[in-house]
């Protein structure tokens, strides 16, 4: 990917997860914040189409060279799949 399109995508992916965590403001879950937020992980799965990933199984280790750089934490392919499942029921 050239250095243009990545910094457009990293600008877009800003700009979607500030946009995404405003909407989901009034979520809040008590307890301690979660490490991936849910704002997090749909700017992720937004991500995981824009870049064409078909496969959830591939996505995370993409997803850690491609955005894993816009995140401070990304969970395991395990992690991911058992909250991006629960969240779309």
């Amino acid at each position: 990917m050239g250095r243009f399109v990545t910094t457009d995508l990293d600008t877009l992916l800003t700009a979607l997860h500030v946009k995404i965590d405003d909407e989901l403001k009034g979520q809040r879950r008590l307890g301690a914040p979660p490490r991936f937020t849910d704002a997090e992980l749909v700017t992720v799965a937004i991500a995981q189409v824009l870049l064409r990933h078909d496969s959830e199984r591939g996505w995370i280790r993409a997803a850690r060279k491609q955005i894993g750089h816009l995140f401070p934490y990304l969970p395991k392919q395990s992690g991911y799949n058992k909250r991006s499942r629960a969240h779309y029921r």
